[in-house]
Order: structure tokens, then sequence, then C-alpha cells
């Protein structure tokens, strides 16, 4: 089920593993923290945007004991990597689209109860672009912006429904602005400090939610 350079890592959570290739983007643990930030229950459906390898969907739904998840990547290599993922854990209930996410609510519907997505963190000039396109992608706003993806989010949920991503500190004020924007209310603010570099921060909305904001460090 490998092919070149790709490897089997344990996601150490009921016996899941999840292949991966050095060579492309391998996940990070702001991936793992915002897999335990999403709350979802057993007849929610999560959609996972800019799902990569299907690491934040896999465990998301292991977790939670969701309805169904549906991932949604960009990038080829990375979305079929999900799909022998899937098949190599037996796993029922998730499906990966090959796509942009732009409009994604046309192919797949809307009135989900869940949404949630790792992003490119970098606007797409902001910083040194790595030369492997790959890893450019999912890094920088190259293919998609933080604005599109909020607005995806909210045509996607159903009302009431919760949106969570994360994020550098240094995009929070575009995160709240967009969120509010397209009738997502911030919720629940979770600051993970950082010994190096901008500090992680990990978001909660609700689709038409009213005011009022928790922070956690």
């Amino acid at each position: 089920m490998l092919k070149n350079n790709e490897r089997l890592d344990d996601l150490q959570f009921n016996n899941l593993f999840i292949i991966q290739n050095p060579k492309l983007y391998c996940f990070t643990s702001d991936a793992i923290e915002l897999c335990n930030f999403v709350k979802a229950g057993s007849k929610d459906r999560i959609v996972d945007l800019c799902s990569g390898c299907g690491v934040i969907g896999i465990l998301a739904q292991a977790k939670t004991k969701a309805k169904s998840v549906v991932l949604v990547e960009i990038q080829q290599q990375l979305a079929e990597m999900s799909e022998r993922s899937i098949e190599y854990n037996k796993l029922k209930n998730i499906k990966v689209i090959n796509a942009p996410l732009q409009n994604i609510h046309k192919q797949i519907g809307t009135g989900f109860e869940v949404v949630v997505c790792n992003p490119p963190y970098k606007l797409s000039k902001g910083g040194v672009v790595s030369e492997k396109e790959e890893i450019a992608i999912c890094k920088h706003e190259i293919k998609v912006t933080l604005e599109e993806i909020i607005k995806e989010a909210s045509k996607l949920l159903k009302f009431g429904g919760r949106f969570y991503t994360v994020n550098k500190e240094e995009r929070l004020a575009d995160i709240f602005c967009l969120m509010r924007k397209y009738n997502i209310e911030p919720k629940t603010l979770k600051i993970r400090k950082s010994t190096k570099g901008a500090n992680v921060v990990l978001v909660e909305g609700k689709k038409g939610g009213k005011v009022g904001l928790t922070i956690q460090v």
C-alpha cells in the first residue's frame, strides 16, 4: 500500500495509522491540537477543509464518533494518500474530495454541523516560500486565502454549526474580522504559547452565534 518515500505513522489512538510522505508536507502538532479542540457528536457531519493527508478528519471521527466526514484537499497526491489511509484503517463514512475548496458546497451540499480547517498560515508573499510547490501550497496562501476558507465554511455550515481553525497569533485579527463578516461569531480562543516564534491560536466559532468570547491559555 505504501509508495516510494512514504511511511506509515502510528497515530497512537484506536490503533489508527496514517500514510505520509516526508518529501511532501507532513502534519505537525498543530493539526493534533486542532483535532482535539473539535467538538462533535455522533449525529454530526464534519467537513475538513485543506485536509492534507487526512489526519484531522480521521482522528476527529475516531474521537467524536461523528456520523460522517468529508475531506477536501486540492493536491492530488495528498488526497490519494488520504484515501489509502482510510482503506488501510478500514474506516467507513469518510470520503475524500480532490478539488479546490472554493464553492465546494455546490458539490457536497450544505447544512453541516462542523467545519474544521488547518489553513496555510502565511500570506502568498509572506516570508520565504518553499521551492517545492507541494509544501508551498500548504504553508502559503497560494491556492486559497483565509477569506475564501471562512466564506466557504459559512456556506457549508447550518445555522448554529461550529467552525474550528488554527493559525499563528499574527493572523488572529484577520480571523475574527472575517468570521464576523461571514456570520460566524468567535466563541472560544485557545492560546498555545510558543518558546520560539509566534504563539499558536485555536478558534471556535458559531454560525449565527451571539456575542461572547471565552479565552483559554
